[in-house]
This record gives C-alpha cells, sequence and structure tokens, in this order.
C-alpha cells in the first residue's frame, strides 16, 4: 500500500482491510486513549500482558463494533508478540469456516493446524506419538484415511501422510470440508465431540514442545469469529476452548455482550476486552475534538489532505460517527466518482452521494417498529437501556453506535439524519 497522491489511488488506500505488518509502520495511527478516555487504559494492552504473564486461564475474548480497527490492532499485538520472541498465529475463520454453520470443534481443528503450522515454521517439532495420535483420530478405514478437497473424495493412505509436512497437508482437506462438505463435516464434529479430552490433551502437549526454552509459550488469535454465527461456538462450549495451557484470543461480537447468558461465557475468560469506537461527538451532542483529531490522522496518512475540497473530509468523519468502515467506504466510492468525472479533488456533492448510499442502506435494516427505540437515544437515552434484544440487533446492524469505557451509545449519525427526514425526530431549529 503506499499513500495517495491523487484522487484515482485514493481506493487503494482505503480499502475495508486491516494493516499488515508490512504498512503498520507507515500508516498506524496509535487511537488507544481517544478510544477509552484513558492514556493507560488499553484492551490490547490487557491482552498483551496476559499473554506475557500466564496464569492458569489464558483465554481472552475481544470485542468490538464491526469496522471500528480491531483486526489492524490484533495485528499489531501479533507484530509485538513475535518481536518479544513468541511463536503467534493468527487464524481467519472465515477463510475455512461457513459464516452461517460454525461450531466449536471446527475452533478446535483449527487451533490443531495453527499449532502444527507454527512447529513447523519453528522449527520445534511435536512428539512423534502426538503426531500420530492427530493423524490417526480421523481413521475410519483402517489404514485409510477419507479426505475431502473441494468435495472430491480422496483416500489418502496413512502411512504416505506421515510426518509433520504430511500432517499438515491432511489438515488442507480437513479444513476443506469445513467450509464446503456438510456430509465429512458433521464427521469431524462427532469425532470431537466423542473425544474432546483426548483431542485437547494432544493440542496441549504440541503446545509445550513449541514453548521457548524462557518459558514464552505459543499464542493463538482467532480472528473473524465476530463476523458470523457465533454464539453457538461459545455457549455451552467454554469450558473446552479454554481448556488449553496456552494463551488463546477470541474475537466476539460486541452485541452479544447484552445476551441474558453472556455471563455463563464471559466467566471462563480471563479477560473480556472491549475495543470502543473512536467518537466524532461528546454525549451531550458537541463535537469531539479529539476524536475527529484522530481519525483525520489516521486518512492523512493514507491520502493527501489536498485530495479533498474545504470541508470535505471533517464532514465525512462527522457523519460516519467514528465508524472507520463506513469512512474508508464514502472517502473510496466519492474518489471512484470523482475519477470518472476527471475531478483532481473529492468535491461535496459526491462525498454526500456516498453518505446518502450508507444512510440507504443504515434504513434498510430497521424496521418500522424501531425507530421509537432509536429515537429514545438519540434524544438523550444514553446508557440506561432496558431493551436489550432491540439494542442488540441494533449494535448488530452498525444503526446504534457504543463508545468508551462508560459504555454509553448513541445513533449512527447517518440514521439520525434519516429519522430527521421521516419527522421522526425534530430538528433542534424545529424546536
Amino acid at each position: 500500500m503506499k499513500k495517495a497522491a491523487a484522487v484515482s489511488e485514493i481506493p487503494n488506500s482505503f480499502k475495508p482491510t486491516p494493516l499488515e505488518a508490512a504498512d503498520m509502520n507507515e500508516f498506524y495511527e496509535d487511537t488507544m486513549a481517544v478510544r477509552t478516555g484513558q492514556k493507560a487504559e488499553s484492551p490490547i494492552k490487557d491482552i498483551y500482558d496476559g499473554c506475557c504473564e500466564p496464569w492458569e486461564h489464558n483465554a481472552f475474548l475481544l470485542m468490538g463494533h464491526m469496522g471500528c480497527g480491531k483486526s489492524t490492532e490484533l495485528n499489531r499485538l501479533a507484530e509485538e508478540l513475535r518481536a518479544e520472541g513468541y511463536p503467534v498465529r493468527i487464524i481467519y475463520c472465515n477463510d475455512y469456516l461457513d459464516r452461517a454453520n460454525r461450531e466449536y470443534t471446527d475452533v478446535l481443528i483449527l487451533m490443531a493446524d495453527a499449532l502444527l503450522s507454527l512447529a513447523e515454521e519453528t522449527g520445534r517439532m511435536p512428539d512423534k506419538d502426538d503426531m500420530e495420535l492427530i493423524r490417526t483420530f480421523w481413521t475410519r478405514k483402517g489404514k485409510q484415511e477419507n479426505v475431502v478437497r473441494d468435495d472430491a473424495a480422496v483416500e489418502v493412505d496413512a502411512e504416505a501422510g506421515a510426518g509433520l509436512r504430511g500432517l499438515l497437508d491432511f489438515f488442507v482437506g480437513i479444513k476443506s470440508s469445513l467450509r464446503y462438505n456438510v456430509e465429512q463435516r458433521t464427521v469431524y464434529r462427532e469425532q470431537i465431540v466423542k473425544y474432546n479430552s483426548q483431542w485437547l490433551g494432544a493440542m496441549n502437549r504440541v503446545a509445550d514442545r513449541l514453548t521457548m526454552p524462557d518459558g514464552k509459550q505459543p499464542i493463538l488469535i482467532f480472528e473473524d469469529l465476530d463476523k458470523g454465527e457465533t454464539w453457538n461456538v461459545f455457549y455451552g462450549h467454554c469450558e473446552t476452548l479454554t481448556g488449553v495451557n496456552f494463551p488463546v484470543v477470541y474475537t466476539f461480537p460486541i452485541a452479544y455482550y447484552y445476551e441474558p447468558a453472556f455471563n455463563d461465557v464471559s466467566v471462563f475468560f480471563r479477560e473480556v476486552c472491549t475495543f470502543p469506537m473512536i467518537k466524532t461527538r461528546q454525549i451531550d451532542g458537541e463535537p469531539c475534538k479529539e476524536g475527529r483529531a484522530a481519525i483525520r490522522a489516521i486518512v492523512e496518512k493514507r491520502a493527501e489532505p489536498s485530495l479533498f475540497e474545504d470541508g470535505v473530509l471533517d464532514n465525512l468523519i462527522d457523519r460516519t460517527g467514528g465508524c472507520l468502515r463506513h469512512l474508508f467506504y464514502a472517502i473510496s466510492k466519492a474518489a471512484r466518482l470523482a475519477r470518472r468525472l476527471n475531478k483532481p479533488q473529492i468535491p461535496m456533492e459526491l462525498a454526500e452521494r456516498a453518505l446518502t448510499e450508507i444512510k440507504s442502506d443504515l434504513s434498510a435494516r430497521v424496521e418500522g417498529k424501531e425507530h421509537d427505540f432509536l429515537v429514545e437515544i438519540a434524544t438523550g437515552k444514553h446508557k440506561k437501556i432496558d431493551n436489550k434484544p432491540t439494542l442488540l440487533r441494533m449494535m448488530q446492524a452498525l444503526t446504534v453506535l457504543e463508545y468508551n469505557g462508560e459504555r454509553w451509545y448513541n445513533v449512527h449519525p447517518l440514521m439520525e439524519e434519516y429519522l430527521h427526514e421521516i419527522k421522526m425526530l425534530p430538528k433542534a431549529n424545529e424546536g
């Protein structure tokens, strides 16, 4: 990635993807103090400290709105831990799991694959007996194992799969089945359920072999678990997911914090951390100068400020409410339109068109009966909200945003505009 010096380059600089290690030094902006409202407060540092000071329970939950910058922070956390000598692996769950159908057993399978990949990467080989246990765990036909790759069954001789590389190749087929082959996926899940303790024991022993001489343990980060059906993964299975002897970080949808049974999940984790949005307004409706300055700094690291006509960037920042995903989309959309019109800058009219598209999408996610709920929040009910099911749904839809450690809420500015337009919410000058 490079900093955009022309309108045509803006879309490449504002892709809705997290910063990778190669781009971190040039494009990362530290916004944690603005997010939390406290210079020393940081959910990411809390996880870092926990990984470096292992206890009996080493599992962490990280919650945050989609598009708030959480994935970039996890990439940075991984790089910092690697720099300290920890073996770290980020597992991108959506690359392997069906978003609409995932179970805790799938996570345990990806866990094994990640640990074995770290073993190959570090040269710290697992015990042969443990590799044999993992390999034969799936055996159903004597010395033959049924592997599915791209929905085609391939018979793999057990002897041919010997060794770490052969075992990792075998997992390629397993991961393909998890996402694309319902029948095979069911078989794998049933096997994990039936021999749960055996599987966890193997994982712990592989992790022990990966632990460095100075005691630094392997660390796994499960990304994208918050982007799909997640509740079934955790509810009723947390004792298993946290029953490993090495640090594991799971991403978790912030909206599920409001599920009545959330405490049944959180009690199993060493830390439950919330990654806040960057607020653009204070709870009283006044502009948040620090938040807006932080977002502007993020944008100006990716594009020359001169590519925006006067007032355009401030307008985009204010009306996307700290949701970086929406801000980046609006900037990219407006830039594409400007490029087609041969404009050297993004003008206000094209920024407005991009914002209108986001507004239309947000309003389509809300049923008419939920408008009153949004009006209550917009008119001052920012903290104590009794209707948790509706709050959960609105947060999942990004029509309600949550801000720093005080846990206060506001309607997304573009959704608030929509409520004005349909006369559900009076404008300030209308009394």
